[in-house]
């Protein structure tokens, strides 16, 4: 089991070097449990979950990586531990993480745990857990918006330090990129259906002026509006 220490520092690692690795991450409904998958090329990842009211971490690593039928399944084993204090809880056993090869929004995730030792695990060996999760993407505010707050990456849900990368355009026509925010010189323009690549950057992508927010384009040096008008966020992996 990776200390939560290391595991941040990789993911500050995969911000600042995106091209690593394909990486998608998934959540429960409520927010208990939290699923990251590096997808390619081989299919390992980290969770946090909540049973009992205390905090588990987790990390698995597939076996075999399959399609069929529109479904990647992975197949392969993972172990466990409770964080905070008293005496010592982990569990171990088979993981199997299931999802659509191609979909035309978040991604539904199927993911069955099954025990089969530990110490001290509260789950008696032969034990079985499912879970049904959903890709975890930015949403917009009730505005419309995104912000530095509501469009983080999966990284940055932990870490606190990237912005999602790659944005579609879902303006009926084109998205104008202006030099400076609200009213600034056109610079480019985006059609429609295009990508965006924002890049892993820090949270200052965003940026208020005119009562609107703005996204910030590095490549092209220029600024975009961020509302679902005429954005929307480009599902992992890429």
């Amino acid at each position: 089991m990776k200390p939560i220490i290391s595991i941040l520092g990789a993911i500050a690692a995969i911000a600042l070097c995106p091209h690593i690795a394909q990486a998608s991450a998934y959540k429960t409904s409520g927010g208990s449990t939290f699923i990251h998958i590096t997808e390619l090329p081989g299919g390992t990842g980290y969770y946090f979950t909540s049973v009992g009211g205390r905090q588990w971490e987790g990390n698995f690593a597939a076996t075999t990586v399959t399609v069929s039928g529109g479904i990647r399944t992975y197949t392969g084993t993972f172990t466990d531990s409770r964080l905070g204090p008293g005496a010592t809880q982990q569990c171990k056993g088979n993981l199997k993480l299931q999802r659509p090869v191609s979909n035309s929004g978040p991604a539904p995730l199927t993911a069955t745990w099954t025990i089969t030792g530990g110490v001290n695990c509260p789950s008696s060996v032969g034990s079985i857990l499912k879970l049904n999760l959903t890709e975890a993407v930015p949403v917009a505010n009730s505005s419309g918006n995104f912000l530095a707050s509501n469009a983080n990456t999966i990284q940055s849900e932990t870490a606190g330090d990237a912005t999602w990368p790659k944005w579609v355009v879902t303006d009926p026509t084109r998205l104008n990129c202006r030099a400076t925010a609200p009213s600034g010189t056109v610079v480019t323009t985006f059609p429609n259906g295009s990508t965006v690549d924002v890049g892993y950057r820090g949270l200052n992508s965003f940026i208020t002026a005119g009562g609107a927010s703005w996204l910030r384009v590095p490549s092209k040096n220029c600024f975009i509006r961020a509302n679902s008008q005429y954005i929307k966020p480009k599902l992992m992996p890429f």
